[in-house]
């Protein structure tokens, strides 16, 4: 039994008029950036679902359908304490406040020199 060795490639560019192999470039396009960015993999997937039509016309439906998995950033995770009332704080309720506060600093006396202008000595 012989096939056409590009069936794949045919079939793919024939599907919706072309607008499927033009959204699989889009979405490759836009996983690559997202593997890229996140340092992750990913995945796209394209499905055809293959339906002969009913009697024995010869035809064939064909669907496609295409999912993308993109890699996420991992979320970090958010530091909070315990009350004994069962509230959450962001603060430590074992540490102590410390007093913080702005220290004026005295601006720095700028002073302007005058010097004579001097000609060039020739050596």
């Amino acid at each position: 039994m012989s096939y056409r060795q590009d069936l794949f490639n045919f079939t793919l560019t024939q599907l919706r008029g072309g607008k499927t192999q033009e959204e699989l470039s889009a979405k490759l396009n836009e996983l690559v950036k997202d593997c890229r960015d996140t340092g992750k993999k990913g995945e796209l997937t394209l499905t055809i679902a293959v339906r002969p039509d009913k009697g024995d016309t010869g035809q064939y439906f064909l669907k496609p359908s295409i999912k993308i998995k993109s890699p996420q950033f991992e979320i970090g995770d958010t530091l909070f304490w315990g009350t004994p009332e069962g509230n959450l704080q962001r603060t430590d309720p074992a540490q102590g406040d410390l007093d913080l506060r702005i220290v004026p600093t005295a601006q720095p006396v700028t002073k302007l020199v005058d010097e004579p202008q001097q000609a060039p000595r020739r050596i």
